[in-house]
């Protein structure tokens, strides 16, 4: 599975608040995923032709270029950190 993110999934300093990319993330582990994380940099609301290639296929994929956005192993989009969070609580990954 693929989680896109902006910069990183760590908390900045300030505000003092959880990140969105981050607790995309969390959930994840917290679930017994290991996702690959793709950096999209730039920011959601730039027009087209200034986002990234990730950031691109997370709108071609999602409708929006805002990440986090999970892309699942059977190629089903999540986009969103409440989502994210929701769908990792209902699909806790299986033992191997």
């Amino acid at each position: 599975m693929d989680l896109y993110v902006c910069w990183t999934t760590k908390n900045p300093p300030l505000p003092r608040h959880a990140h969105p990319c981050t607790l995309a993330h969390k959930a994840l582990r917290d679930a017994g995923y290991d996702p690959n994380v793709k950096h999209a940099l730039s920011y959601g609301p730039l027009p087209g032709p200034l986002q990234t290639p990730a950031r691109r296929k997370v709108k071609r994929s999602t409708g929006s270029y805002w990440v986090p956005a999970l892309e699942t192993d059977s190629g089903e989009w999540i986009s969103g950190s409440e989502q994210i969070v929701a769908w990792a609580e209902r699909n806790p990954a299986t033992p191997a």
